[in-house]
This record gives structure tokens, C-alpha cells and sequence, in this order.
């Protein structure tokens, strides 16, 4: 392999790719990448977390092909899974994950359909591997189509997306070690050798799956925790959790209050490559400065300048579902209808003098991490058994059950710690009346609007 076509990565040392590899790594479409953090703004709590999509791509990349060649898989597959753990992250948009569900809000219905548990930058990046011209003369038209169809579950066996992605899959493999790495945390280190090496394939009439030796329930439960861990101490740090809800109200405010065209056109995904040809120019900076250079009044600009300048808002109310013991409060707040939030938000706002645009009401799902990992097929020496079966860490666990929170942001000013804790008293007692005010099927709704 000659050297011109080797990258020493901080997680995985050498990331080797063949040229038409490096090619489609050069392209325009690929190189954008580096202008996407991974983690949004979760360097505001943890420095070091700059690092990028296009790192993680070639992290995601590299273990693809590792575990193709682990599972004997042809030669032809194994090029198209690698191209496919490549391109996977190929559509997200300024911010990543936190532009989902604004994507979702504003783009048409009528021209896009998604699936269930499909997510709008998925179509983009389908879009983007089948059309963008950057990449159209370095993969065979046949083969983005296929590898599309693989992203979608629709190529060859189960195996092939379950390894880009799935419970196991080298998403979760690489952004686990590369995340906990940049964030100076030791949550997501789990045994990667390991876990590679203990892979395997069950096979049914039809269809084979990814699965995993006997020996490997070990490293699966490591793998599991360390998913876990992260979920709880990074993903959902509060710090992350309060800035991701500042820029989707600072988008959705900038669209619906603000008026602000340009930003309404970037969020409205029409399914035209018009569309995409304009979405793969923006970044996270671009992002950012173009919105601060809007009048200082505007809400989008003015939240943004708060991320900049680390003027966050405080998380005023935090509970956990269980601590909600009336009934009708707790399926309200966690599964009632989206008008219960907003006036909650305005009842908050009215009685402690805030821009009631300015307080988020957030709930916080965190699912088991056991959950989805559960029904992964361990094979031994008797007939395969599911991972909750085979574990014994995890077979007291009730793979059932969420952690749910439900918590109230807003621009709270404390004099110092003794004044925060005389007004988180304060928010705990009158929030919880509020809630169970709006809660009381006898109360309209449109309370506070």
C-alpha cells in the first residue's frame, strides 16, 4: 500500500484507503465534513471536542472494512460497505443532529415522504451519493444506487446494513472511542479488538445476520456500558442539552418571528438538487456567523451571540418522571400533546418576568442502552441465543425501561449560591403547580398564550 494513501488517526493509528477511496475522500462533498463538528457545541463543556464528521467517516470507514474482511465477505460487497460507512454521515447539516428535528418541522411534507424512523438528513445523504456531481465521476452509477440501497436495508443480506448500521454497527464503534477521546473522559472505551474479533454472522433460511461469538458477551457488555455512560455523562450533559435547545429555538424563532428568508430556505428540504447544491455550502461556522451578522434584535441573533459568548440559560427545573406522582402530569408532560409546552413556557415567563420566547421546555429520553443491543444473536455451541438471554449483567436488567426527565431552561440570574439555591426552590414549588394547573382536564390549554 503505498504511503501517499495512509492517515495516522488518533484512535485507529493507520486509516489506509485505495485510490479511488482517497478520491472520493477529496471530493468536494466529502471535504465539507471538516467544517461539521461531531458533537455540536459540547466544547463549551469539554474543550477538546472539535473533532469533526470527516474524522469520524474515516473512523466508521476503517472498521467497516475490518470487519468485512473478518467476516469474509466478498471482495465486491466489502468495497461497497466501506464506501457506504464513508458516506453515511455525508448529508448532515450545520450542527448534525441538532438540525434534525428542524428539518423535519419545516420541510414540506408534500414533497418529501420519510419513513418511519427515517430521518430527513438520511434522504440528503441518499440524494447527495446519487446525484452530486463531485462524486459522480469517481462511483459507478450502479454503485451508488446500491450503496443507497444498502444505507436503506435494500442491498444483499441484513449483515451488510447492520454493519454500517445496527445495534453493533461502526458508527456506534467509532464515535464511542473518538467522542470519549476528544472529550478527555474514559466513559466510552471499550475493547475494539475484541469486540471486532468476536463478530459473526447467523444465518437463517433466508437472510444472515451480524452477531457474536459466546466469548464475546463480555466485550458486548463493555460495549453496552460504554454507550451508556456516554449517553448519560456526555450526550446528555446539561451543558449539551441547554445549548442544543438554544440553537433549535434560535432557528425556529429566526424562521417563524424573525422572518428571516434565507434561514427558512436552508431548513425547507424540497427533494431538488437546487436544494442540496445550496445546503452543501453551509457549515456550522458559516452557520453561526451568518446569523450573528443579523440585527442585533432578532431572537436568532440574539441567542446565538448568548452561545458565543457562553451567556447560557439555566436549567430551572429538573424531575424525573417518577417524581411526577400525579398521573395525568406525568403523560402530559412526557407524551401529551405538543400545545402543553408552550403554555407552560408562557406561564413560566409571566411569573418571573422573562421573554417567554426565551424559556425552553425540554423533555429527556434516555433509553436503556440495553435496548436495542438485547436482541443481538449470540452463537456457541448450543442453538443461538439472544444477547439478554446470554448476559448475566444485563439479564436483571428490565431492557424495558427509560429514564425520562423533563426540564425547564431560562435566562435565571443568581447573585450567587446561595441565592440559586433560595430560587431553584422557588422553581421547583410554582412549576409544579403549573404543571399541574395545565394538567387539570378543567383548564384550557390556551392558558398563557
Amino acid at each position: 500500500m503505498s504511503a501517499g494513501l495512509e492517515v495516522r488517526d488518533p484512535i485507529h493509528g493507520f486509516i489506509y484507503r485505495e485510490p479511488h477511496e482517497q478520491d472520493i475522500v477529496d471530493s468536494r462533498a466529502f471535504q465539507r465534513l471538516r467544517r461539521l463538528k461531531q458533537l455540536a457545541l459540547a466544547n463549551l463543556v469539554y474543550p477538546g471536542a472539535n473533532h469533526t464528521r470527516f474524522e469520524h467517516s474515516l473512523g466508521a470507514f476503517h472498521i467497516a472494512g475490518r470487519i468485512a474482511a473478518r467476516l469474509q465477505i466478498g471482495p465486491a460487497d466489502s468495497r461497497l460497505i466501506r464506501l457506504a460507512a464513508l458516506l453515511h454521515d455525508i448529508g448532515h447539516g450545520p450542527f448534525s443532529h441538532v438540525s434534525e428535528p428542524i428539518l423535519k418541522k419545516y420541510s414540506p411534507p408534500e414533497k418529501i415522504s420519510l419513513k418511519p424512523k427515517q430521518q430527513v438528513h438520511e434522504l440528503i445523504s441518499a440524494q447527495i451519493i446519487r446525484e452530486d456531481p463531485s462524486l459522480a465521476g469517481l462511483i459507478l452509477d450502479t454503485d451508488r444506487i446500491r450503496i443507497v440501497d444498502l444505507l436503506n436495508g435494500e442491498y444483499g443480506y441484513s449483515v451488510f446494513k447492520e454493519i454500517v448500521s445496527g445495534p453493533l454497527d461502526v458508527d456506534k464503534q467509532d464515535y464511542l472511542l473518538r467522542d470519549s477521546y476528544f472529550c478527555g473522559v474514559k466513559y466510552g472505551v471499550f475493547d475494539l479488538e475484541r469486540l471486532v474479533n468476536s463478530l459473526t454472522v447467523h444465518q437463517d433460511e433466508e437472510d444472515k445476520f451480524l452477531a457474536i461469538s459466546s466469548d464475546g458477551v463480555h466485550v458486548l457488555e463493555q460495549f453496552v456500558l460504554a454507550k451508556y455512560y456516554m449517553s448519560t455523562q456526555v450526550y446528555r450533559h446539561r451543558i449539551r442539552l441547554i445549548t442544543d435547545e438554544m440553537i433549535g429555538r434560535a432557528i425556529g424563532l429566526g424562521i417563524e418571528v424573525d422572518g428571516i428568508g434565507w434561514l427558512k430556505d436552508l431548513y425547507s428540504y424540497d427533494g431538488s438538487f437546487d436544494y442540496i447544491r445550496e445546503y452543501m455550502d453551509w457549515n456550522d461556522e458559516r452557520l453561526t456567523t451568518k446569523i450573528l451578522e443579523e440585527a442585533p434584535e432578532t431572537y436568532a441573533c440574539s441567542i446565538f451571540r448568548r452561545l458565543s459568548d457562553r451567556r447560557l440559560l439555566k436549567c430551572i427545573f429538573d424531575i424525573d418522571h417518577n417524581d411526577l406522582t400525579d398521573t395525568s402530569s406525568r403523560m402530559r408532560v412526557f407524551t401529551g400533546p405538543d400545545d402543553f409546552h408552550r403554555p407552560l413556557e408562557n406561564l413560566i415567563a409571566e411569573h418571573w418576568g422573562y421573554d417567554k420566547n426565551l424559556v425552553i421546555c425540554s423533555p429527556v429520553t434516555f433509553k436503556s442502552a440495553a435496548k436495542t443491543e438485547s436482541e443481538i444473536s449470540v452463537i456457541g455451541s448450543v442453538k443461538p441465543r439472544f444477547f439478554r438471554e446470554a448476559s448475566i449483567l444485563f439479564s436483571a436488567v428490565n431492557l424495558a425501561i427509560n429514564e425520562q426527565k423533563f426540564q425547564v431552561y431560562a435566562p435565571a440570574v443568581y447573585k450567587d449560591e446561595r441565592d440559586r439555591k433560595r430560587q431553584q426552590r422557588e422553581f421547583y414549588n410554582e412549576i409544579i403547580a403549573m404543571i399541574n394547573k395545565l394538567s387539570d382536564p378543567q383548564i384550557s390549554l390556551s392558558l398563557g398564550k
